[in-house]
Parts: C-alpha cells; sequence; structure tokens
C-alpha cells in the first residue's frame, strides 16, 4: 500500500509538472560559431523550436556571470528584445516577440563577454497566459525559475583565480572530464576521452619541462580529435564548442 501511495504521489508530481505553463516545449539549443579576439569572446546561437512542441518559445536567456560587452539586438527589430540583466541577475537575454513557433529556426543570436568560454545555465520559456491577480506583483513569480525549461550549454564564465598556463590547462582538464561525463555527455565516445585528457597531460609535462613547441603540438593534436569527433557525431555541438576555444587560447598563450 505504501508503495501505490508513492506512485500516486510520484505519478501527481509528474502531471503537474508537465502542465506547467511555458514548459511545453523542446529547443534545440546549437552553437553557430565562437569568436577569439584576445579575451573577448562572441557567441552564436541558434534555436529550433521541435516540431512536437505545443508551445511558441517566447524567452531565451543565458546566464553571464562574467557580465556583457555586446548583446546586439536581432534583425527584424520589431520581432526582437534584449536586455543584459534579468531581476538584478547578469545575462543574455533574448525575446521573441510573438513567440518562435513549433517547427521554426532562429537567427543566429549573438552575445560578446570578456573572460573565457565555459559551462552555463540557459533557461527557455514558453509562451503563456499569466494567471489572473499575478501580472502586477513580482513577488509571486519568476518566470526564469518557475516556468522554464533549463539545460546547459556553452557560455563565458568569469577568469578563474589562476590564469597561468599551468592553470589553464588544469582547467581544461576539468572541463574535458566535465564533458565526458553525466549529466553533460557532451563527448560520448570513452576513447577520445582518455586521448584528450592524455593530449593535455602531455602539454602540461611538456610545459613544465621547458618543451614549448611540444606542448602546442600536444594542444594541436588534441583540437584534431576533437574536429574529427564533431565529424563522426561522438563530439557534441556544444563539446566541441566549449573544448576547442579553451584549447586555442592556451596554446596561443604558450
Amino acid at each position: 500500500m505504501r508503495f501505490l501511495n508513492a506512485l500516486l504521489a510520484l505519478a501527481a508530481c509528474t502531471a503537474a509538472h508537465a502542465q506547467t505553463p511555458g514548459t511545453q516545449l523542446t529547443v534545440d539549443v546549437t552553437i553557430d560559431s565562437v569568436a577569439l579576439r584576445g579575451d573577448t569572446i562572441g557567441v552564436s546561437y541558434v534555436l529550433y523550436n521541435r516540431p512536437q512542441s505545443q508551445d511558441s518559445m517566447a524567452t531565451f536567456t543565458v546566464d553571464a556571470p562574467a557580465g556583457v560587452l555586446a548583446l546586439p539586438t536581432p534583425q527584424p527589430i520589431a520581432k526582437w528584445w534584449v536586455s543584459d540583466r534579468y531581476r538584478g541577475q547578469s545575462v543574455a537575454h533574448w525575446v521573441r516577440l510573438g513567440g518562435l513557433p513549433p517547427s521554426a529556426t532562429s537567427i543566429p543570436l549573438y552575445v560578446e563577454s570578456i573572460a573565457l568560454p565555459g559551462i552555463v545555465t540557459y533557461w527557455i520559456v514558453g509562451r503563456f497566459d499569466v494567471p489572473e491577480g499575478e501580472g502586477d506583483d513580482s513577488t509571486l513569480r519568476n518566470p526564469l525559475t518557475d516556468n522554464s525549461v533549463t539545460g546547459k550549454t556553452l557560455g563565458v564564465e568569469s577568469f578563474p583565480a589562476n590564469r597561468s598556463v599551468q592553470g589553464l590547462l588544469s582547467r581544461l582538464r576539468d572541463l574535458t572530464n566535465a564533458s565526458c561525463a553525466s549529466p553533460l555527455l557532451w563527448i560520448t565516445d570513452s576513447t577520445i576521452c582518455a586521448q584528450l585528457i592524455n593530449d593535455v597531460d602531455q602539454a602540461e609535462a611538456f610545459r613544465s619541462g621547458g618543451q614549448t613547441l611540444l606542448a602546442k603540438s600536444a594542444l594541436t593534436h588534441y583540437e584534431t580529435l576533437l574536429s574529427a569527433g564533431s565529424i563522426t557525431g561522438s563530439v557534441t555541438n556544444p563539446g566541441y564548442w566549449l573544448l576547442k576555444p579553451n584549447a586555442e587560447i592556451i596554446r596561443n598563450a604558450l
């Protein structure tokens, strides 16, 4: 009986979540490009609202812990509104006026920040009517947390405390491990994961031994593995764009 009650409670919770306004959609977040200009990182996102979605997409928000340097309004301006703050939080926030309907793909959404490519949270909210009586009191609800589908993507993190090449290599190793592990699984081939980690370790060993050219060669091999894996599909879109620019930044700093 206790087991049955637990199942009923779980079913009720699942049903309640499934009916949460603003969450009746599935949107693919793809990195269209990453541009490096010194410490400035530009990221372009493309969104695809899948045909099975019940809601149009109203907003797309990406956490921006490093702050936002540039956030141009997409064209045509009449269909988009942007902001670099949401309730005091630094974000890149796009509003699709009229909504992005199911089966539709957005144009590239571009943001620039100063720091390093990293793993950040995104929030997607579908169009829904605010319940009567809640629209005038912002303390009653927060669509970003209460009515959103969330996930992880590439963004720009703040600079780490240790910005030396040694520190950045250690950070790249951590990012590689995170990309290979659950819940991200941005790299699905364990053999490639092991090879990538080996390349990072070799780069650090060569660097510490003063063999700069060999350290650069190890990172070049790391990037080649990522490119090959992206072609076969074992390195996903966010995994590729997270790791390749970070490796390039380190290689250029050697």
